[in-house]
């Protein structure tokens, strides 16, 4: 699908939105790039050029820049900043994107992509690594850096440059005491997901130092504080090595003092990165942790912890103890989330945010919020006892098992209503609140619901009784049977829920 481009343009400039969010506004989109982009090439000549000129090398040829993203060609304009940089390797997807950084946007970034020193390749980023690994013959065919300007993923797609893999990829292209840029996300308002790019990075292999800006154009759009990831190949990045890189003139907005200030985090944002697990195209989890942001709260607090400060060696052993807890899941699959319901079943207090996690990028939290709030009023609708006798009365040709174990539920049901009713409509009035103790009848739902989402991939007609469009069209009652059948399945899967869940109760 392709994405939709939108230029505003205003009184101070001109603010470009893909796909309805904002990419930059030129007003103060130098601050993101100067971040992303000077750090690391600064990094480099000190680690490359200058100390070949200190051994007396001459016949260095200069720097080698990949810059993956990056079409409107403004993190091209700061690598052009340093007159040591040879050649720059710009890749990105999207014709049109890079179409506009050559006209539209070409004021603001000094016309870099008609610079005889830029190449650019529209392509798929992942796909131009794969080839390039393929083609190295000599290590002056590596990469001395590797800018990742990705735009934010709001689908699974767009979250593979952010996976293990595509730090794999970067890592064989780059040389070892290379340096890697990334566009991360918010820490303070996407802390779940930040950390889980930082750690994906560290998994890969690669150093990595955190780094946090306030731009204010992001902040007007709700963005918060922006994130980026500094990381070195082999060769760890020190703050004594960064003190003494040299700044090129001409910067806007970054110097020596607020880069160094950069690397600090307030300290209940920064224990959130032992939380996380790691990105992996085998276990995708960096889509959950964007689209659920709230999942933990974090209280502001005076404490702050410079990452320039922490020992890599420890910071590598603790991140490694949280990689042990990673699961081969993907929190958005069907089959994960019904294991989390299952586990939360268990649970005297419920987590109802993670129940029921937001799984589109135009959905969110508040909405999910609401519709749990809906859960008391669902509940008290459902006449359980009815509806088991129902199911019992027509499912005549149900397995005799199935039958047993539906009669043996409504007598519990019966039973339980009739012992303890004002606790039960209780229970189900603060749904959502602290108190809440689960019952019956919740456990019933999230097994009902449960089964009507398995049911729903097997038969998506069935399931909700509808029948069939091309069987009710054909004039016959296969429609009805259908219909029937997704009620048997749901009933069946309910049984099956129920005793699992009788069984773990148990244990």
């Amino acid at each position: 699908m392709s994405a939709s481009l939108f230029i505003e343009h205003c009184p101070n400039g001109l603010a470009f939105y893909i796909n309805g969010e904002l990419q930059f506004h030129t007003e103060d989109e130098q601050i993101y790039h100067e971040y992303l982009v000077v750090p690391a090439i600064a990094l480099a000549v000190k680690r490359f050029l200058d100390l070949s000129v200190a051994q007396g090398n001459s016949a260095n040829e200069g720097l080698r820049v990949l810059i993956c993203g990056g079409g409107d060609g403004l993190a091209a304009r700061d690598v052009l900043r340093f007159p040591e940089v040879s050649s720059i390797d710009l890749v990105d997807f999207n014709p049109e994107v890079v179409e506009l950084g050559k006209t539209v946007f070409a004021p603001f970034n000094h016309n870099s992509l008609s610079d005889h020193k830029v190449n650019i390749h529209i392509e798929d980023a992942f796909l131009f690594l794969s080839d390039r690994i393929q083609n190295i013959a000599k290590s002056s065919d590596l990469y001395h850096v590797v800018i990742c300007d990705f735009t934010y993923p709001t689908s699974p797609e767009e979250t593979r440059v952010h996976s293990q893999e595509w730090f794999q990829l970067v890592r064989q292209v780059l040389h070892p005491q290379g340096v890697i840029a990334e566009n991360a996300v918010s820490p303070d308002l996407n802390t779940l997901g930040f950390w889980c790019m930082y750690q994906t990075i560290w998994s890969a292999g690669a150093i990595a130092k955190p780094m946090q800006v306030h731009i204010p154009s992001f902040h007007q759009h709700g963005y918060g504080n922006w994130g980026f990831l500094l990381a070195a190949n082999d060769q760890a990045i020190t703050k004594a090595e960064l003190t003494n890189i040299h700044l090129p003139d001409g910067l806007r907005s970054l110097n020596l003092d607020s880069l160094l200030s950069a690397f600090s985090f307030a300290d209940a944002i920064a224990d959130q990165r032992f939380a996380v697990n790691i990105h992996s195209l085998k276990a995708p989890q960096l889509l959950y942790y964007l689209l659920n942001p709230d999942l933990n709260i974090i209280e502001s607090v005076d404490r702050n912890i410079d990452f320039l400060d922490l020992d890599d060696a420890q910071e590598i052993n603790r991140l490694s103890q949280s990689w042990m807890r990673s699961l081969a899941i993907d929190p958005l699959r069907l089959e994960s989330v019904a294991k989390l319901w299952l586990e939360q079943m268990q649970k005297s207090h419920p987590d109802f945010q993670k129940l029921l996690p937001v799984q589109n990028p135009y959905h969110t939290p508040r909405m999910t919020t609401s519709w749990l709030g809906s859960v008391p009023q669902l509940l008290d609708q459902i006449n359980l006892p009815r509806l088991l006798d129902r199911i019992i009365t027509r499912g005549k040709d149900l397995p005799p098992q199935v039958i047993a174990d539906l009669k043996q539920l409504l007598t519990k049901l019966k039973s339980g209503n009739q012992a303890e009713p004002i606790e039960e409509r209780n229970d189900i009035a603060l749904i959502g609140s602290e108190s809440f103790q689960p019952s019956n009848p919740t456990k019933l739902l999230i097994a009902l619901t449960v089964t009507m989402l398995v049911a729903n991939l097997i038969a998506p007609d069935s399931v909700f009784a509808k029948g069939s469009t091309s069987f009710a069209s054909s004039g016959g009652d296969d429609g009805l049977s259908w219909g029937f059948t997704g009620m048997i399945m749901t009933t069946i899967g309910v049984v099956w829920l129920c005793n699992l869940n009788a069984n773990s109760d148990s244990k």
